[in-house]
């Protein structure tokens, strides 16, 4: 069976996937509203009814942990903190993200740095946050994207535009607004991480995709440009030179082959 989707539609169609419906899903979701009395967020709710949902979050990230829908909303086990001279924690504890932090966990990065959890705030397409502490009552979480289908959205499109066949990198070695400001006149913004991180322009259709993602320390920060034929390639680097301050010599070593096969074209 399938659905018509309100919040998730695009991010299908990046990957060309159908809005199948999973019976087993469904059941876990409303067993999740049964226990917690209240119902999923309704664009996790749609997300997580998908056949696809959870793998789709694993294949295009970098084999991070996803919770299945019968995970949502569980319980979660950490080690307090040492109690002044008592040493570590005696045992292991249990702690209800839910209940006491109105959260939802739903994603843990492959080696455990971070985890993404939904905030329950009652909008029907909440905000993600992200904690680079364990999961335990003192993390520290900040808000990472605006809406918990924006970041389906965006790790999906991230996927191809870092790791795609068609990838050439550029150096930013200066990452102010004016740097991009005028990709803009030229391309259509996508969502933004909201701690600035990264930002994302696209041609119609996503088939020229712009990432620009700044370094941890520094102002310093990266280019990545991909696009679904090597035409569209040439045309978007154009377009990134002529609309904005980035570097226009493009790595080597990264996305060698394609600038390999194109480089004629560009010095033309």
């Amino acid at each position: 069976m399938t659905t018509e989707l309100r919040y998730h539609a695009r991010s299908l169609a990046l990957v060309a996937r159908t809005a199948e419906v999973s019976s087993g899903a469904v059941t876990a979701i409303d067993r999740f509203a049964a226990d917690r009395g209240f119902a999923l967020p309704a664009s996790v709710r749609e997300w997580y009814s998908l056949a696809a949902g959870p793998a789709v979050l694993r294949d295009f990230g970098n084999e991070d942990r996803v919770y299945e829908p019968h995970e949502l909303g569980r319980l979660e086990t950490f080690w307090p903190e040492p109690d002044g001279d008592d040493g570590p924690g005696d045992e292991e504890r249990e702690w209800d993200p839910v209940a006491e932090g109105r959260l939802l966990p739903f994603m843990i990065e492959n080696q455990g740095v971070c985890s993404w959890a939904v905030v329950l705030d009652g909008s029907d397409d909440p905000p993600v946050v992200i904690s680079f502490d364990d999961l335990d009552p003192s993390d520290d979480w900040t808000t990472h994207m605006a809406s918990f289908s924006d970041l389906v959205y965006t790790r999906i499109w991230d996927h191809s535009a870092m790791h795609g066949e068609r990838v050439i990198r550029s150096t930013v070695t200066n990452f102010e607004p004016a740097v991009w400001a005028g990709l803009g006149l030229r391309l259509d913004g996508r969502p933004s991480n909201s701690d600035g991180q990264r930002h994302r322009f696209a041609g119609s259709g996503d088939d020229q995709r712009v990432l620009l993602e700044k370094d941890a320390w520094g102002s310093t920060g990266q280019c990545y440009l991909w696009a679904a034929t090597d035409d569209l390639l040439v045309d978007l680097v154009a377009a990134v030179r002529e609309g904005s301050g980035l570097a226009t010599e493009f790595s080597r070593y990264w996305g060698a082959e394609t600038l390999h096969r194109i480089r004629h074209r560009l010095e033309a």
